[in-house]
């Protein structure tokens, strides 16, 4: 009984030391001030390539940082210079590969519209993996989602960097 009510107090006292040090989750809908969120919608994001993967993570980009919406009167760029490679990560006694691992790189800046310059320059990196079946369609299939899986996560990376930046170096 008594290490229960003792473990109570201790929860109850980590729960406020957290909450009056201020601090807040780097991820999730709490994860940034409104000041951000307002300097995030003010982003555009600018093409980023021609081939599939990249108008993905474009599509991404947009629906993390600016709710869907295109900036109107964007006070930032975002420019994302994508590198992408998979190898393969398991091969059989027969030589034939069953699980490729992809790989997505942004190099990405942060540029002021109103004067030109970079004000963020970064790198985000993140992987996926994905097994080959037998079927072609199941293949191809598997490849896709494991494109698509990488772009998610890239954006979700890169979005919290920049509001990572906009938090502190608010104007």
């Amino acid at each position: 009984m008594a290490v229960a009510r003792i473990a109570a107090v201790l929860v109850l006292g980590l729960g406020l030391g957290l909450s009056a040090c201020g601090f807040r989750p780097m991820y999730g809908s709490e994860s940034t001030s409104a000041e951000a969120e307002a300097l995030l919608g003010s982003v555009a994001i600018a093409p980023i390539g021609d081939d599939r993967i990249s108008q993905v993570l474009r599509n991404d980009l947009i629906d993390r940082i600016s709710a869907g919406r295109s900036a109107s009167n964007p006070r930032y760029r975002l420019d994302v210079k994508l590198e992408r490679s998979e190898l393969g990560g398991l091969v059989q006694t027969d030589a034939s590969i069953t699980r490729y691992v992809v790989t997505l790189r942004g190099n990405f800046r942060l540029v002021d519209v109103a004067t030109g310059n970079s004000v963020m320059t970064e790198a985000a990196r993140t992987t996926a993996a994905y097994n080959v079946p037998e079927s072609e369609y199941a293949a191809i299939s598997a490849q896709s989602d494991a494109y698509n899986r990488a772009s998610g996560a890239l954006a979700d990376e890169i979005r919290a960097r920049v509001a990572s930046f906009l938090e502190t170096h608010r104007s």
